[in-house]
């Protein structure tokens, strides 16, 4: 079926992203865990289009998060909007919209 309930015709196919977390040996690495992950996936007969890597918290959109840094204003919840490889367009309470490194990014430890 598709995302509006309809059968989908046969042979089709549609991409559909899958968030996994592993938890792996302190010897290895992100990329490590996203090859065993793709290797995993291939053994079931699922297309691997892509697998990267990320290590340490991964924010999604709608997700609340706090900034890491010395400075307190840092720590106000923030919501996140849109996220590329690199970079997360936040919003805070107020409706003010920043752009900071995904790096820079903590769960709001409210929500946790």
């Amino acid at each position: 079926m598709d995302e509006v309930g309809r059968d989908a015709p046969a042979g089709e196919q549609r991409l559909v992203t899958v968030l996994l977390t592993l938890a792996v040996p302190a010897e290895a690495d992100a990329e490590d865990a996203a090859a065993l992950a793709a290797d995993a996936a291939a053994a079931t007969a699922l297309q691997v289009v892509h697998a990267a890597g990320v290590e340490g918290h991964l924010p999604v959109p709608g997700a609340t998060v706090v900034r890491s840094g010395p400075h307190p204003d840092l720590r106000q919840p923030w919501t996140v909007q849109s996220l590329t490889p690199t970079s997360a367009r936040l919003r805070d309470l107020a409706g003010d919209v920043v752009e900071v490194p995904r790096a820079s990014l903590l769960p709001d430890p409210l929500d946790a």
